[in-house]
């Protein structure tokens, strides 16, 4: 962001404004960890130990592109049919990806927000997720440089 906190903070509350009451709310709740607009424009809820819900809220496809062109706009680039794929990450820290068409049949956004908790290697060997002979593989390979793959599905866990 720019060196001028207060116009940030405008543009922050404009956006978490323009997102509306439901997203914001969804947001703003610590058992979320993603929020989801489809191209049937259902918003879709990832709760901690929950899973994906539907929450009952649809918006109109002009509704979820106008958010997506805040949002493109926000991070200044441009959302149209010859640019329809905008990433971006909000001032909160939240992970943005926006689809328009023709890529998709209707608009269709993800908000992932960061992870609540960061986890150590001790952590992985004590939830028994690693065990202790593939951290020390892990951090010989981060030493001397190695490219290292990180692979999984969405909402996997490659990023915490």
């Amino acid at each position: 962001m720019s060196s001028h906190p207060e116009a940030d903070h405008r543009r922050r509350v404009m956006l978490r404004t323009a997102l509306g009451p439901a997203i914001t709310e969804a947001l703003a709740d610590p058992s979320v960890i993603e929020v989801m607009v489809n191209p049937d424009g259902a918003l879709r809820l990832d709760r901690l130990g929950e899973g994906r819900v539907n929450t009952g809220v649809h918006l109109h496809p002009s509704e979820a592109e106008r958010i997506i062109r805040l949002v493109a706009s926000h991070v200044r680039v441009e959302a149209h049919a010859d640019n329809p794929i905008v990433s971006a990450e909000l001032p909160s820290g939240e992970r943005f990806e926006g689809l328009l068409p023709p890529v998709v049949l209707a608009p269709c956004f993800a908000i992932r927000k960061p992870a609540a908790k960061l986890y150590t290697l001790a952590d992985y060997v004590a939830d028994r997720i690693m065990l202790p002979l593939q951290v020390d593989v892990l951090k010989r390979a981060v030493r001397e440089r190695r490219n290292i793959l990180v692979a999984g599905g969405t909402s996997s866990g490659k990023t915490t």
